[in-house]
């Protein structure tokens, strides 16, 4: 393992053991406002999102005038809002990479737990009927052996009691490369890929789970997607979110 994932995993495991006991739901910091640099005292060099932020996708803005983000005022935005924790950069870019790639799924646990927080303190608990991970195909899956995002929403489900269900939003065929494509047609590369089998009939608000929101195209193809199945409201949390583009 290469120094910065390292250094990063001693930081992760640290702060798991730290603050795992007050992600309780019987322990809500709620004196600590969302945004505030750290979860204890330890831990105030980590990248949190803070205020103001885009009341779409949740990115920092430098400009408390505005209420949208450059991405979210040209690209559609369909879901409601979606509620990162953290800014996509160091130390937290590289754990949270080391989740999908190096199998550090003993971070999922940390993480899981910030975003269940960050959704509850949002008041949106008690409006979810159902926590849908973003897909992966299943050739990913048989070479990772897991999805990130799914590991993610069962912290997130368990530490919110709400049920977590991977069986109605699917990703049935692998995308072709993204890099060169605009927002635009990632997401209706990604849709392309995507089936949403029956869903009930009382799964109006759901949330989407995601590891990292880069472009958003990813959770507007799902989004569109499942508006299309019948669902009325998407939310979504995420671990950190990137500058877009």
């Amino acid at each position: 393992m290469c120094e910065a994932h390292d250094i990063t995993g001693k930081a992760i495991k640290g702060a798991i053991y730290a603050d795992t006991e007050q992600m309780e739901p019987g322990n809500d910091r709620s004196g600590m406002p969302y945004g505030a640099k750290g979860i204890c005292g330890k831990h105030g060099l980590l990248p949190y999102v803070t205020e103001p932020t885009c009341m779409k996708c949740g990115k920092s803005l430098d400009d408390e005038e505005l209420e949208y983000c450059a991405d979210c005022r040209t690209h559609i935005r369909s879901f409601e809002r979606a509620y990162p924790v953290f800014r996509y950069v160091e130390p937290v870019a590289s754990s949270v990479l080391a989740i999908k790639y190096h199998n550090k799924r003993e971070y999922v646990e940390y993480y899981g737990s910030l975003v269940a927080e960050r959704i509850r303190k949002a008041g949106l608990a008690e409006r979810l009927q159902i926590i849908l991970p973003v897909p992966v195909h299943r050739s990913k899956l048989r070479k990772r052996g897991y999805n990130q995002a799914e590991l993610l929403a069962d912290v997130v489900g368990r530490r919110l009691d709400i049920p977590v269900d991977n069986g109605h939003l699917l990703r049935v065929s692998d995308t072709t490369p993204q890099k060169e494509l605009s927002p635009l047609e990632r997401a209706n590369n990604i849709k392309q890929a995507l089936e949403v089998r029956a869903l009930p009939a009382e799964w109006k608000t759901v949330l989407l789970i995601d590891d990292i929101y880069t472009t958003g195209a990813t959770v507007q193809a799902c989004t569109e997607a499942l508006q299309e199945a019948g669902v009325e409201q998407v939310y979504v949390g995420v671990i950190c979110i990137g500058e877009g583009r």
